[in-house]
């Protein structure tokens, strides 16, 4: 390609720069190559940095061309990544393999002062990368890449000239510039990118966590609202009991441990019927308390959703405001319900209360905290796919938690 003009070399060359670019980045967005190369959630691994940077300074020389009887390519596009990604010692490897494999397309008075170009791109990429890594981020990717890249077309120069054989490359100089400018637009490219995958990769993990402190702060919350009047008052019920019916009151202190058992050491999920036996627990120290007759409990459990798996203490806000804002503001008979159902991919959960008699004074507040709470729990872990709704019935109030169905298959 003899007496070409500046624009088409900066067209022919910006081609194979987006060839590589597109090589890299394709890497970089291929999740198990991308974790290794940048070290997301592991090590970066150098030797994967060097094969990259490798594969692709052999593939821009090999689209490299000539002007004016010298060879312009973008193979330093390549080294320079990889002494980005490994450091120095990966720079001056990627360097060496891609200098030895472009001294074979020149003539032997070129190939050792590309070799050493070569080797210095990497190295000095490499220190840079590793001691002023600010200088790699935003602009400065341009900048710095201009300016290694400039001491190569030195040492190149340079060892021509005392070789005295500089007659092609001196003249050749416009064409090198425009080679070093599309070869840092290269760089800088690959090295945005990255650095935004890096970031939303980040941004991802710390959402996750963000949103696994705040479901255990939401449920640390829920055992500390639990423990000290519930406690007090179950105590008091225990103690009042073992005068009457010393039986009764084993099997209540049984109850209580299996409650806050199942409490302190909640899992990170956990089988329906965990939930349904904790919630169950806690219904029989309230009946304790309110009387046999002021609260029956009944549990519907089809034996195939026995093993669901929800969201921990799921229930127990559900059971708590069935009793306290349901059953227990009426002075007569009352029952709470639990049930499980599947609506095709959907698991369904009902607690429902209902009571008669005449209206008592409330004595306790705070179910709009608690449920509102519950949904936020449900709206972190699941987003819309799960839902908390309230429906008023003839005698109380119906609660529905509706789940999706990939989190509640049976457990093997």
């Amino acid at each position: 390609m003899e007496g070409i003009d500046a624009a088409t070399l900066l067209i022919q060359l910006a081609e194979k720069m987006g060839l590589l670019a597109a090589a890299a980045l394709v890497a970089v967005l291929f999740p198990p190559l991308r974790n290794r190369i940048l070290g997301v959630g592991q090590r970066r691994d150098k030797l994967a940095a060097v094969a990259l940077g490798l594969g692709l300074a052999a593939w821009g020389a090999l689209l490299g061309f000539h002007v004016g009887g010298e060879h312009i390519n973008v193979r330093a596009i390549g080294v320079l990544i990889a002494a980005i990604l490994g450091g120095w010692k990966a720079g001056a490897l990627a360097g060496l393999g891609g200098g030895l494999f472009y001294a074979t397309l020149v003539d032997p008075e070129t190939a050792p002062w590309v070799l050493a170009a070569s080797i210095t791109d990497g190295v000095l990429a490499g220190l840079v990368a590793e001691r002023r890594p600010d200088w790699f981020s935003g602009w400065r990717v341009f900048v710095t890449s201009i300016g290694i890249q400039a001491i190569h077309l030195v040492v190149v120069g340079v060892g021509l000239l005392a070789v005295g054989h500089a007659a092609r490359y001196l003249p050749a100089w416009p064409a090198h510039l425009v080679k070093l400018v599309v070869n840092a637009s290269g760089v800088t490219l690959f090295v945005v990118v990255a650095r935004l995958v890096v970031s939303r990769e980040e941004q991802a993990v710390a959402l996750v966590e963000a949103r696994a402190a705040a479901d255990a702060a939401a449920l640390e919350s829920l055992r500390r609202r639990l423990e000290p009047h519930f406690l007090f008052n179950a105590l008091n019920v225990v103690r009042a009991t073992i005068r009457i019916d010393p039986m009764r009151a084993r099997e209540l202190v049984n109850d209580l441990a299996d409650l806050y058992r199942y409490l302190l050491s909640h899992p990170e999920e956990a089988p329906l019927t965990a939930e349904m036996d904790h919630a169950q627990a806690y219904l029989a120290i309230e009946r304790a308390r309110l009387g046999d007759e002021r609260l029956a409990v009944e549990v519907d459990l089809p034996e195939e959703l026995r093993h669901a798996r929800v969201p921990p203490l799921l229930l127990q806000p559900l059971v708590e405001n069935a009793v306290k804002h349901g059953v227990a503001r009426r002075d007569g008979p009352g029952r709470v319900r639990l049930s499980a159902t599947r609506e095709e991919e959907i698991l369904v959960i009902q607690i429902e209360d209902e009571a008669s008699g005449a209206p008592m004074p409330p004595v306790e507040t705070g179910a709009g905290i608690a449920l509102d709470t519950l949904r936020r729990r449900l709206s972190r872990r699941y987003g819309e796919g799960a839902s908390l709704s309230l429906t008023p019935t003839e005698r109380g109030m119906r609660a529905t938690v509706r789940l999706p169905a990939e989190e509640h298959r049976r457990a093997a």
